[in-house]
Formats: structure tokens, sequence, C-alpha cells
């Protein structure tokens, strides 16, 4: 959980609302609120979700994250530009930007 909230506070500047030990965290993007909970047993890991960010300034924000070691894969597809990232427990991530 330390390296979670580290990862998504501190990393991706996401505001920390409220922590309970090393059981769930809740963490605040604008008009987001995400719930970080430790997987258990009941979980089965898997690779068919990501969660995406839409962000306003797209190549300034893969340059902060990319000083503080992200690493992207980046796509662009018509209409939209993704970066495709993971957090430390491997979760798929992504940045969004529509293109006009």
């Amino acid at each position: 959980m330390d390296e979670a909230v580290e990862f998504y506070i501190n990393t991706l500047g996401i505001e920390l609302l409220n922590r309970y030990g090393d059981h769930y965290a809740e963490i605040q993007a604008p008009d987001l609120l995400i719930g970080l909970h430790l997987a258990t047993e009941k979980i089965v890991p898997g690779n068919s979700l990501s969660i995406g960010l839409g962000v306003v300034e797209f190549d300034k924000t893969l340059k902060e994250l990319e000083s503080k070691g992200i690493r992207f894969r980046m796509e662009e597809a018509g209409w939209i530009r993704l970066a495709h990232f993971n957090d430390p427990d491997n979760n798929l991530l992504f940045l969004a930007e529509r293109k006009d």
C-alpha cells in the first residue's frame, strides 16, 4: 500500500483524501475518486482492463512523468493520442488526449 500511495500521490500528483492503514486509500483526481485496495486471493489478476486519465497538457504531462521514471508506450489512433504505462503493481494505466 505504501508503494501504491507513493506512486499515485507523489509521482502522478493525485490528492490523497483518506488512508486506512494498509487496507484502503482514497485518492482524488478532478471529478474522479479512486479507491486503492489490496488484492486478496479472491481477485484473479487479468489483463483486460486499464484505467485512462484524460489530460489537458499532454506533452507537458508526459515530460513531467518521464522525469519521475515512468516509461510510456505511445499509440495514436485517428482522433486520440494515448500514452500507456504501468503502476508499481503492474496495473495498466494510460493518459489520453483528444486530437482536434
